[in-house]
């Protein structure tokens, strides 16, 4: 660790009272900057009463967006559980009186892997097309206990397009790991024919079927997820051609640990009015710091082991890479300076970022206790020369839980010899006190002087 543990605050965060709200996108939807995430309710979760406390918490603090998906919970237990819980507890709260549901917003998503929404005759992979989306979006309906969806998302793209860690683009499903039924191979051939349309009538397919359910009052807007700058770019030149409401935000993979939507994928949202609806603001938890520190594991009032990245390592396993776990020493220790937390510092940092403005944060809990820290972020304000201390460890540590070329290059990660660990593993014995000692810290000065002297210099310039 060079920079973050030479820092010296001279701003302080600004607390607020209350939950700040905002119009979302272009929808007029006053909503939180801060929304309930659920993925892990029925998997890392395995009790519906712990999925109610913490809606309960979500909705006591004022917090009014939920999003969720045909698709959860994941890593185990896949599909339909976690639509159930909630809209059990929506049924139930409204009875009692307790909960309005037109205060509230609901986001779920349809999966093109066919997970959590069978339909006979109709298994496996799927491209969107009227029949699976109508299907998928009913039985969201009837599991949420809703009359329609707020807003419907396609979770990934069906075209042989990389996702879920991989920073580059290659065709014919390379680096992506599941089926896809769009383009491919015979995509590769004709590409280079007069008049090929570029993948057009692939999206306008499925724009076509998203309409059928506005026609039918299924759906208020929709929206994008693990997209790109070209998915983005034809989704919206699709819906202008057809008619059909351009899709209102996009949920990305997003965090200090990967920024990689910041680059070309923000300026196709930006140019078309999407706004950023990131998932993964703390990198599966690693952000928190807790893999690195016993001590922010302690707050969890859990064993780590039962943690996502000990308990099932192979389970977005990108998240704890060696690199990643640099670049978390480098964040905690600058969330240490200025007096917050290291989840703290994530969420609201991903809440300032310019290409989630009118947008809204995922967040992702198992606790209720993990709920408060982590809207209490939300009423916190970075002053600049922090935001700009994290541009310092993002330009040495680039976008660490991403792979560009080669999984397993990043994985084992020799370049940085005895520097490297993993989440999954384990921080060397005796690593964190080393880190931390005044010795190594004096010793890391000089060499952060001319770093810190331009972190400031570029903020003066902003």
């Amino acid at each position: 660790m060079v920079y973050a543990s030479t820092v010296t605050a001279t701003a302080a965060v600004k607390r607020n009272a209350k939950l700040k709200k905002h119009s979302f996108g272009r929808t007029g939807w006053q909503v939180t900057e801060v929304c309930g995430g659920t993925m892990t309710w029925g998997s890392f979760n395995g009790k519906e009463e712990m999925a109610w406390e913490q809606l309960d918490k979500l909705y006591e603090l004022g917090v009014n967006f939920i999003d969720t998906a045909e698709l959860y919970p994941v890593a185990f237990n896949y599909g339909k559980t976690t639509e159930e819980w909630i809209g059990n507890w929506l049924r139930q709260r409204v009875k009692e009186g307790r909960v309005d549901r037109s205060s509230l917003y609901f986001a779920t998503k349809c999966n093109p892997n066919g997970v959590g929404a069978s339909m006979p005759g109709r298994e496996g992979p799927h491209g969107y097309d009227v029949e699976m989306l109508e299907h998928s979006c009913r039985a969201s309906l009837a599991r949420l206990s809703c009359d329609v969806i707020d807003l419907y998302q396609l979770h990934w793209p069906s075209r042989d397009t990389p996702v879920f860690g991989c920073a580059g683009f290659y065709p014919e499903g390379f680096n992506r790991p599941m089926k896809y039924v769009d383009m491919g191979e015979a995509y590769a051939k004709e590409r280079f024919d007069k008049g090929h349309d570029g993948g057009m009538g692939v999206f306008e397919r499925q724009v076509s079927a998203l309409k059928t359910l506005f026609d039918k009052g299924l759906i208020k807007q929709w929206g994008l997820s693990n997209e790109n700058a070209y998915g983005i770019t034809m989704f919206c030149l699709a819906c202008d051609k057809l008619g059909v409401p351009r899709p209102v935000s996009c949920q990305n993979d997003f965090s200090l640990l990967n920024r990689t939507y910041e680059c070309d994928t923000w300026e196709a949202a930006y140019r078309f009015g999407v706004v950023g609806l990131p998932y993964g603001p703390l990198a599966g938890g690693v952000l928190t710091g807790k893999y690195g520190d016993a001590a922010y594991n302690a707050a969890e009032g859990r064993p780590l082991d039962q943690s996502r990245m000990t308990s099932r390592p192979d389970f977005q396993p990108r998240y704890g890479m060696p690199a990643a776990m640099l670049a978390t020493d480098e964040y905690v220790a600058l969330a240490e300076a200025y007096g917050i937390t290291p989840t703290q510092l994530a969420l609201a940092w991903a809440k300032q970022r310019p290409c989630n403005a009118n947008g809204s944060i995922i967040i992702g809990t198992t606790t209720v206790r993990q709920v408060e820290e982590c809207v209490s972020a939300f009423k916190l304000e970075l002053p600049d020369e922090l935001m700009a201390a994290i541009d310092v460890i993002h330009e040495q540590y680039r976008n660490p839980s991403m792979y560009y070329c080669d999984k397993a290059v990043c994985m084992k990660a020799a370049h940085l010899g005895t520097d490297a660990w993993t989440a999954m593993s384990g921080r060397p014995s005796g690593g964190l006190t080393l880190l931390r000692s005044p010795t190594m810290r004096m010793g890391l000065v000089a060499a952060a002087a001319a770093t810190a002297a331009v972190a400031v210099a570029s903020m003066m310039r902003r």
